[in-house]
């Protein structure tokens, strides 16, 4: 990610720090990308790393710990994941699911490291943001490209 979407996020939870969890030690990421069996770009796995899970704007995105304001079950995208699988979500089983929208659809990033959500109401599966860096920038943060 660019040094200027880093420094966002950072004068975010510096303002705000209950908006994010605790740092992730990187074995903890590699077992989760495992456990799901999606390999995550290196963009998802710093976020989780430096901030475990966050409230970003107004989405929540899901890592390895959860943020104070955060649902109950929104502490790991391993749990969320298995959760919206077990439902039998469309094309959730190619995704970890790092985020949800307002409706309750999942928002998932794949293996190429494009984010997708799988929208219940529209009864469709799209492409929201080209990577991970853009869907933050575009639809959390509200940054220009």
């Amino acid at each position: 990610m660019r040094d200027e979407t880093w420094q966002a996020l950072d004068d975010l939870f510096s303002a705000t720090p209950i908006l994010k969890a605790d740092e992730v030690a990187s074995d903890e990421i590699a077992a989760a990308e495992r456990e799901v069996g999606v390999a995550l770009n290196e963009d998802y796995k710093e976020f989780v790393r430096r901030y475990g899970g966050a409230i970003v704007g107004p989405f929540r995105v899901f890592g390895l710990r959860k943020a104070v304001p955060m649902g109950k079950n929104e502490a790991s995208f391993v749990e969320v994941t298995k959760s919206f699988r077990r439902q039998r979500w469309p094309a959730v089983e190619k995704w970890a699911v790092i985020s949800m929208d307002h409706g309750g659809n999942p928002v998932g990033l794949d293996e190429a490291g494009k984010v997708w959500i799988s929208d219940h109401d529209a009864r469709a599966v799209q492409v929201i943001a080209a990577n991970f860096e853009e869907y933050l920038r575009k639809k959390c943060l509200s940054l220009p490209d």
